[in-house]
């Protein structure tokens, strides 16, 4: 609903640009996706999560095959095996799909290792790039600035836009205070980094003695 809402207030402020005042207002757009990609500091950010991507898929690869070989010895093995031997066998195979799934979840998860370490490396360059268009803002008297990337999301809206203590008034509302609001910062999206490709583990379902 915000994002709608957003989006209304953003298509009314354009077409009021175009009005009687435009030659008092400007505004331009960026690309901040495309200016991530054009520095240095975000290719190598990029290249140290490939790496880490690359190691922990080899790791899940060890215990993946390592669940394997344990399968295909209780089946080799299975005609000297007792029932309560052979469940045995199959509780510890069970135990070590758990944990690679675990595993796999606090690397790879929405909120994991993986998440983290990209807005460790990703977040102070988009803080880097916001600060320059707020400067930029300032220093060419521009009053709005899009960022196409996001979807024509505002990074900058200059105070002197912002009437809503004007609609206030004529509403009868009476302020609760009368501090000016601070300029908000957006939040910019991150590139996603590489995909890490999750080995699947076998399915505990499939592992039937014959």
């Amino acid at each position: 609903m915000k994002k709608v809402l957003a989006g209304i207030w953003v298509a009314l402020l354009i077409q009021g640009l175009g009005g009687p005042t435009a030659h008092a207002q400007r505004y331009i757009y960026v690309d901040t996706e495309y200016m991530l990609g054009q520095m240095s500091e975000y290719a190598a950010a990029q290249s140290e999560l490939k790496v880490q991507v690359e190691r922990w898929n080899a790791e899940a690869d060890e215990m993946k095959q390592e669940i394997e070989r344990l399968y295909r010895t209780m089946r080799a093995e299975s005609p000297l095996l007792t029932e309560s031997m052979q469940r045995e066998r199959l509780e510890e195979i069970k135990a070590r799909e758990e944990r690679l799934l675990a595993w796999q979840k606090e690397q790879f998860g929405e909120e994991g290792a993986l998440f983290k370490r990209q807005q460790d490396l990703i977040r102070p360059l988009q803080d880097k790039i916001y600060a320059a268009v707020q400067k930029y803002a300032r220093d060419k008297s521009y009053d709005l600035i899009f960022d196409r990337a996001a979807g024509n999301q505002l990074l900058f809206v200059s105070p002197k836009l912002d009437k809503s203590n004007e609609i206030l008034a004529a509403m009868g509302v009476v302020r609760k205070s009368t501090t000016a609001k601070a300029q908000p910062k957006p939040t910019t999206n991150t590139k996603t980094p590489p995909k890490a490709t999750q080995p699947p583990a076998p399915a505990v379902g499939s592992q039937r003695m014959p």
